[in-house]
């Protein structure tokens, strides 16, 4: 393991030609200033920049202030290898560009009016993969976006996850976005190839998760109340690593395009002048995979909710009632996804997403501010790390409520 890894510099350099791709060969950018805008802990792949450009569009415009996020590769080399950073950074252009837009035309095409189309993302300022026309992928990678902040868009908290009032939003924007994907599926299935071709799995590394599963199971079967479920959870684990993981092709007809990394960060709320949530946006595509679309409901629900067993179940009947929805107003049909197959599906696809929930829910937990990360020792951080009280409480809310449903 590498404990001194050298951790690169990651500059936002030129941005006028980026942005006259949006704005026109005339824009001036004045002037711009960048600041990191998470702390270590908070993206694991990618450097984030905070930007705030003065721009004019042409040399009689006035000045305007423009707000944005530039997403740029990460700082360490083992960062990018697990990332696989040139091709999850053109994944991510890919949504932006091809997948989400295409999704919209669809829905036109069924005869939602504009201001009814399936608008999830923060507007897009373009991208590039260097500044080098001959060079493939470098430092000056960045793609570029709005910053939803300075629109009023925030995101839970992720010690606590979301409460009940954002979980429904998400849920039912998480099973608009998987059932246009279906859609396309069924619909235009040739497309809908170059999609899934698009969506492959980075190559995994999986030695280190055998460490981690022993690492796992310890820690359970250390734990009063969860400890005498420890065989189950080997069980499950072992299962999951030998034929759930991510790069596991998907059980028709349960495929889709997921998001693949949905958790409270890479979900932002918007709320109206009376306070209810009135707008959801994703962030953060450089994950989305060819793939089953309940076990991202399943890593949702329990990873980035405050959601009771109840309420859980109340959730999962949303999730499906708004896929259904959207598969027969696109003219889909839903005769392989009644509830009793959603049910039949959702038991097997939560024991092969069980080992990662339990993996993640540890990472998802840290508490940034108080524990001592840094990215220059990221992999050693990532196994070695014990977890927090928050952990422990999430790991046993997980594996009480899947032995109670005998889904591990």
């Amino acid at each position: 393991m590498n404990n001194g890894e050298e951790l690169k510099t990651i500059e936002l350099r030129e941005l006028q030609p980026i942005l006259s791709r949006t704005f026109g060969d005339q824009l001036i950018v004045v002037r711009y200033t960048t600041k990191s805008l998470l702390q270590p802990g908070e993206n694991y792949g990618s450097t984030i920049f905070d930007v705030h450009a003065v721009i004019r569009r042409n040399d009689e415009a006035e000045e305007e202030d423009l707000y944005l996020v530039a997403k740029m590769p990460p700082p360490t080399q083992f960062q990018r290898k697990i990332f696989d950073s040139p091709h999850s950074f053109r994944k991510e252009i890919f949504m932006y560009e091809i997948i989400l837009p295409h999704y919209k035309q669809l829905e036109r095409d069924s005869g939602l009016k504009e201001d009814e189309l399936f608008d999830i993302l923060p507007k897009y300022y373009q991208s590039r993969l260097s500044l080098n026309p001959d060079v493939d992928f470098d430092d000056n990678a960045v793609i570029l976006m709005e910053n939803l902040k300075k629109r009023g868009y925030y995101i839970c908290d992720r010690a606590k996850g979301c409460d009940f009032e954002h979980t429904k939003v998400a849920i039912r924007a998480m099973a608009r976005f998987h059932a246009l994907g279906m859609a396309v599926k069924y619909k235009q299935p040739k497309y809908f190839e170059v999609l899934k071709q698009r969506s492959k799995c980075i190559k995994l590394e999986t030695e280190d998760f055998v460490h981690l599963q022993n690492d796992m199971l310890k820690r359970i079967a250390e734990d009063p109340e969860i400890g005498v479920h420890i065989d189950r959870c080997n069980a499950a684990m072992t299962n999951s690593l030998k034929h759930g993981m991510w790069n596991a092709l998907p059980d028709e007809p349960w495929s889709t395009i997921i998001h693949a990394d949905f958790w409270v960060n890479n979900i932002m709320f918007h709320r109206d002048e009376n306070g209810r949530v009135d707008d959801v946006k994703f962030v953060d595509f450089q994950n989305y995979l060819f793939f089953s679309p309940l076990r991202e409901m399943v890593f949702y629900l329990f990873s980035s909710t405050q959601a009771s067993d109840d309420r859980i179940e109340e959730l999962m009947d949303l999730y499906h009632e708004t896929f259904v929805a959207i598969l027969v107003r696109i003219g889909c049909d839903t005769e392989s996804f009644t509830r009793e197959k959603f049910d039949a599906k959702l038991a097997t696809d939560a024991k092969f997403e069980f080992m990662h929930l339990i993996f993640m829910l540890k990472i998802l937990t840290l508490n940034v501010q108080e524990e001592e990360f840094s990215t220059k020792d990221m992999r050693n951080f990532m196994l070695s790390y014990q977890g927090n009280q928050a952990f422990v409480q999430r790991q046993r809310k997980v594996i009480s409520y899947f032995v109670q449903r005998d889904w591990i």
